[in-house]
């Protein structure tokens, strides 16, 4: 059976008899049959623009807007939202790129699109911010209970309300991608994110599990509830809205738009809904993280085998499909992540987290999952020496190692996974 699988810009084609198949898992495309996304954005917009703009009337707006890593479907979005603008008095649209860099073409892209759209709508007062968690002019709002020191965009004091584009999804340690973290770590100082992150490192901060979920038993998350205090005493009594999506491959197949808390509660449950499958444990699994921009380097495309390696059982194999066309990831990420992940493998795993350093998670989740499996096999674009330094298998080719595997033992059950920076598996029983 020829199965396709996202990898970079196109696709991986592998060859598994249909008897040796366990499951094939994918992003469940359940859209609104027969319309664009435009139509699907129109009608949200439509249901709530009075309310909306009753509220935006002559004030400062906040539009925060997630950074060319992410895929929400800005195209799809844009037209139907910046009329809606033309009863504040100004606008300030926010690129959240964390602690990403804010000088990317992708991102220049959507400055583009920005000075695009508000030309069409004539919207004349208006200014774009890329931020940058280092150099940019940060305010002080107090700690966490945590004790997460907040520093924050200073510019985040201007509006009077806040409009935050997120596409949900699971994310591996803050329950979901969601509107909260457009705000932390979206726009906030570099110490702030280290701090909050540290908590990455405490086994309840997992995917599926926030303090806005619906479900009293899925809100104990200490990083998730850690950035949800610091957002709100960052925008203190200021209205959030949110423009909600669930996507897959461009395809947006549920949207909401209102208040920011509301409407997050409700793609949460049609996240869990559609993208969180229980897997019977299994010893061999292919994992697409589902292509670019999810596989733009390691370090992004980790998050995929965070949602999905716990299916695996211990001593079993991974083949990780991720064609990283940037390499391991940025240079701000090298030293706490690529220069830590060379180092032994015990060294890794002991480190706790009082001596977190940002981005340190990574190698020290990365180890933990290495040591569990016989291996960790990647196919990539990156240099097998360094796939090998990082204790993982380079494979030069997917089909090969997939027959090894059928040699070994004509009978296993191979479990393969595309898109699966938006998914969440759980063992089954």
């Amino acid at each position: 059976m020829d199965i396709g699988l996202h990898y970079g810009a196109g696709q991986v084609v592998v060859q598994i008899p249909q008897e040796n198949i366990a499951q094939v898992i994918r992003p469940r495309h359940v859209g609104v049959s027969g319309q664009s996304n435009a139509d699907i954005v129109k009608r949200a917009i439509a249901e709530t623009v009075s309310e909306f703009s009753e509220n935006i009337r002559g004030q400062a707006v906040g539009v925060l807007l997630p950074d060319g890593t992410r895929d929400l479907p800005l195209d799809a979005i844009f037209p139907p939202l910046f009329p809606l603008f033309t009863n504040a008095q100004k606008i300030i649209f926010f690129i959240c790129t964390g602690t990403h860099n804010g000088d990317t073409p992708e991102n220049q892209k959507i400055i583009d699109r920005i000075q695009t759209e508000a030309k069409k709508a004539a919207i004349g007062a208006y200014d774009i911010i890329s931020h940058d968690c280092r150099e940019s002019d940060f305010i002080s709002a107090g700690t966490t209970r945590r004790v997460t020191k907040i520093f924050y965009h200073a510019r985040l004091q201007e509006p009077a309300v806040f409009l935050a584009l997120s596409d949900v999804k699971h994310h591996y340690f803050a329950g979901y991608s969601n509107p909260v973290k457009n705000f932390v770590p979206g726009l906030c100082a570099f110490k702030t994110t280290q701090q909050n992150h540290s908590w990455t490192m405490d086994d309840r901060s997992c995917a599926g599990v926030h303090p806005w979920h619906p479900d009293p038993a899925l809100r104990n998350n200490p990083l998730a509830q850690d950035q949800c205090e610091a957002m709100t005493a960052i925008v203190q009594n200021h209205p959030v809205w949110a423009i909600v999506t669930l996507s897959s491959e461009g395809r947006i197949q549920w949207v909401d738009f209102g208040l920011a808390r509301q409407v997050t509660a409700q793609a949460f449950l049609k996240a869990d809904e559609w993208n969180c499958f229980s897997v019977e444990p299994v010893r061999k699994m292919i994992v697409s993280p589902g292509g670019l921009p999810n596989d733009v380097d390691l370090y992004i495309a980790q998050r995929a085998l965070e949602l999905t390696a716990g299916v695996v059982a211990d001593g079993g194999e991974i083949l990780f499909l991720s064609a990283c066309p940037n390499g391991v990831g940025s240079l701000r990420t090298k030293k706490q992540f690529y220069d830590k992940l060379i180092c032994p493998l015990e060294e890794i795993e002991a480190c706790d987290q009082k001596e977190y350093q940002l981005f340190s998670h990574k190698p020290w989740r990365f180890s933990r999952l290495i040591r569990r499996l016989n291996r960790l096999r990647l196919y990539s674009q990156i240099d097998a020496s360094e796939v090998e330094q990082m204790h993982m298998m380079y494979c030069p080719d997917p089909q090969v190692a997939i027959d090894e595997w059928l040699r070994q033992n004509p009978q296993e059950k191979i479990l393969i996974v595309d898109g699966a920076n938006k998914l969440l598996l759980r063992r089954g029983s």
